[in-house]
């Protein structure tokens, strides 16, 4: 599909974790028929005193959740075009553009397939699970989830249920900042979680969505594992 400019609803606003983090649904009037490839992006675009700003967020639902897209959004301090869509509530209307973006799944698939992600950077991620659950994909699935506290965890309980109905499907959500008595699993940065729990490169694809630190750091541990540059595909959020 050719990106284009779109008139949206906020069908439902819902807010996420202690972290000013909220998730949008938005839905298209017919008979647009609103095709992505899972990893996409779209652009917001908006008036803002009286200039034309356009933000990127990443798609974080699945193409074949037909008529609407879900975004996820984290209040940036000073951010522009966040503080402007802290504004808006259920009924209203949003311009979008796109799809945009190539942050896709690579054919053919690996045996395995790791998704490495802090905070937002697990939207197309998100998008792509469900995608490749959609198409009966036999590959391994890890999803390495990295977040400052218990209460950021986008999507766990969503998460965790699809690891029960999934075999091939794994969880490694890891808190680096948990508050006394309200965590017991990992605690260390994602880079360590993927030397964890992945012992091999071999026939495996690594996909990192976050800011560029993480994204560096997460690299660097992946080729000094074994990795080659080709088998790693990154998106930055900063």
């Amino acid at each position: 599909m050719k990106a284009g400019i779109f008139t949206t609803k906020i069908e439902k606003v819902i807010d996420m974790g202690v972290q000013e983090t909220r998730h949008f649904k938005l839905t298209f009037d017919p008979p647009v028929d609103f095709d992505f490839e899972a990893g996409q992006f779209v652009n917001i675009v908006a008036d803002i005193d009286g200039k034309t700003v356009k933000r990127p967020y990443s798609i974080d639902s699945p193409p074949h959740w037909k008529g609407y897209i879900d975004l996820c959004w984290k209040r940036v301090e000073g951010g522009l075009m966040t503080n402007h869509l802290w504004k808006f509530h259920e009924g209203e209307k949003l311009t979008v553009q796109g799809p945009l973006g190539r942050f896709t799944l690579k054919r053919p698939l690996p045996k395995t397939i790791i998704f490495v992600s802090t905070g937002t950077g697990i939207a197309p991620f998100r998008s792509m699970i469900h995608s490749l659950f959609n198409e009966n994909a036999s590959c391994e699935i890890w999803n390495i989830f990295g977040n400052r506290y218990v209460e950021d965890i986008l999507y766990q309980e969503e998460f965790e249920k699809l690891a029960k109905e999934h075999k091939n499907f794994r969880n490694v959500f890891t808190v680096s900042r948990p508050k006394p008595g309200t965590w017991n699993g990992e605690t260390q940065y994602v880079q360590f979680m993927l030397k964890k729990y992945i012992p091999d490169p071999k026939d495996k694809h690594i996909y990192i969505c976050g800011l560029t630190n993480m994204i560096n750091e997460v690299q660097k541990t992946a080729l000094e594992m074994g990795f080659t540059k080709e088998q790693i595909f990154f998106e930055k959020y900063d």
